[in-house]
């Protein structure tokens, strides 16, 4: 099933790239709700006279063409360039977006799947370096149990260096009163699970992906930067669903049960 999914997965991208579509995963905060940190973006080729104003376009800027920007148009000059600042940017991309420059028009954002774009190599890789080694080095009686471990293992180390659940990014800050020395942050979730960040005196607020906040802050020492933090706050569905997610190996092997290699022998 898990190279069927894979099967199924290529050849579907493989069709949106010859149709003439392109993706791109969101990896800054920039666009806030919109199309949040992991988000998976589907662009479709346009021209630039077709670009209407609010629309989410994704472009190469002039002094970075190795680099895909996706911004929303906010304005376009009197030449027809188009200029694109994202949701959560006080100002304007520096640079104009010309017909050369621009790749196309976001026409879907699929929230999450940018973040298994990211971790796909590592866990196909990883999956088959466990399939493979423990073919030849782990025993018939214990080789299904050393797969169930170690993709879990695989699972939660990915996580781990990917950071896809919580993940709070200071934006700025600002200071109101430089006499009482009162530092804002401005801070964004990039997590995928609805998160309680937490600022100077244990003042909080709960957020949910692509959300802004603004909290207090104090740095720890002269110099330091200024930092919060943040856990997982989850309620109702979402606690079930990661609950369910968590249990979701004990479930199969107790259910299902664990693959039983070579011939099985009666006493």
């Amino acid at each position: 099933m898990a190279v069927a999914l894979v099967v199924l997965t290529v050849g579907a991208a493989a069709a949106w790239r010859l149709s003439g579509g392109h993706y791109a995963v969101i990896v800054t905060p920039s666009m806030g709700e919109a199309a949040p940190v992991g988000t998976l973006v589907l662009v479709r080729a346009a021209e630039v006279d077709a670009v209407r104003l609010g629309d989410i376009v994704t472009y190469r800027p002039r002094n970075l063409p190795d680099q895909l920007v996706t911004h929303r148009v906010v304005s376009r000059d009197d030449r027809g360039d188009l200029h694109v600042q994202g949701d959560l940017n006080g100002s304007p991309d520096p640079l104009p977006v010309g017909q050369d420059d621009l790749v196309g028009v976001v026409s879907a954002c699929w929230y999450g799947v940018g973040w298994l774009v990211r971790a796909a190599p590592v866990l196909v890789l990883g999956w088959l370096a466990i399939m493979l080694l423990s073919g030849r080095l782990v025993r018939p009686r214990w080789r299904s149990t050393v797969r169930v471990l170690g993709t879990c293992l695989l699972v939660a180390v990915t996580s781990l260096v990917l950071r896809p659940l919580v993940a709070p990014v200071i934006l700025g800050v600002t200071t109101s009163e430089p006499a009482a020395r009162t530092t804002t942050a401005s801070v964004v979730s990039a997590g995928l699970l609805p998160s309680r960040v937490v600022g100077a005196d244990d003042r909080y607020a709960d957020v949910r992906l692509g959300e802004t906040v603004a909290l207090p802050v104090v740095s720890t020492a002269p110099g330091s930067p200024m930092t919060v933090s943040a856990s997982a706050h989850l309620r109702g569905w979402w606690l079930l669903t990661v609950t369910l997610c968590c249990l979701t190996p004990l479930l199969w092997t107790s259910t299902v049960g664990l693959a039983q290699d070579g011939r099985s022998t009666r006493g």
